[in-house]
């Protein structure tokens, strides 16, 4: 089936704090170290996931990774059709360390097959500006409360968040957090979130999570969860990687890392058609 960014194939009605339903986000793949899941990803093309650098910690092995796609459940012995060996994962070169919020492309050994439970979402253009008013959701395998103990998600949940502006986000992080010892500086690199009113039980958040927002009839990948959501102190804010303000890395290292090497005698003017062809991105 030929693939458009940001348009599941199956609609349904979206519940905040419920589990998905097949379909829903077929964007969503799991990092497998082993059988164990490690963090979350999204599928930008049929050969590219995007999560967190800090995902491969201490590892960096490609070959010790798999990723799962098409599924709502990331626990037991997933069908093997549904995972694809990772070939190269490629961090940020600001990655640093466990605690950096650096972002990666990670690349499977092979093509993924379009279906509509194994779809690509789009990424941000410069021109979509997202608003405090823009309808975003997380989602994930985080952790629900229950009479005071969390309780892990084996099926994929979902969670509406409301954006709020960077000052706000920082402020709170600079005047008003006690329980960190390093204060995160929030930056034009980061969106910033809180968690809904009747639903701070939801922990929903964790590492590679997607920020997602519905720009038009498009979904958008606006964002990756780097800190964990914060299941202690609720009104803290959610931070996360701004996937907008990385833009050209991502395409630089997705697209050229592939085209361009496969591609060497080809003029500019050839090149370009098939430069544009690995990722879907939403506007110029």
């Amino acid at each position: 089936m030929s693939a458009v960014c940001g348009r599941p194939a199956i609609s349904y009605s979206i519940s905040s704090g419920q589990e998905a339903k097949v379909g829903q986000w077929p964007w969503q793949v799991s990092i497998r170290h082993g059988l164990l899941h490690v963090c979350s990803a999204t599928l930008i093309s049929e050969r590219w996931v995007l999560t967190v650098a800090s995902c491969f910690c201490p590892s960096k092995d490609a070959r010790k990774y798999r990723v799962l796609v098409g599924s709502l459940q990331i626990f037991g012995h997933p069908d093997s059709k549904m995972t694809i060996p990772v070939s190269r994962i490629i961090p940020h070169p600001d990655f640093q360390g466990n605690t950096s919020s650096a972002i990666a492309v990670v690349e499977l050994a092979y093509p993924v097959s379009f279906s509509p439970v194994v779809l690509p979402i789009c990424l941000p253009s410069s021109e979509v500006q997202l608003k405090n008013t823009t309808s975003c959701w997380v989602t994930g395998w985080g952790y629900s409360r229950t009479y005071q103990h969390f309780k892990p998600s084996y099926t994929l949940k979902e969670l509406k968040v409301p954006l709020i502006d960077l000052q706000t986000c920082n402020d709170y992080y600079q005047n008003e957090s006690l329980l960190h010892r390093v204060k995160p500086v929030i930056s034009e690199a980061m969106i910033c979130t809180k968690l809904p009113e009747g639903q701070m039980d939801q922990c929903i958040g964790h590492r590679g999570d997607p920020l997602m927002c519905q720009v038009e009839d498009f979904w958008v990948l606006a964002g990756v969860v780097n800190w964990g959501s914060n299941c202690i102190q609720i009104n803290e804010p959610g931070i996360y990687t701004n996937v907008s303000f990385y833009r050209s890395w991502i395409e630089k290292s997705a697209i050229s890392l592939t085209e361009l090497s496969a591609t060497p005698s080809l003029g500019l003017a050839g090149l370009l058609p098939h430069m544009l062809l690995p990722l879907i991105f939403l506007g110029p």
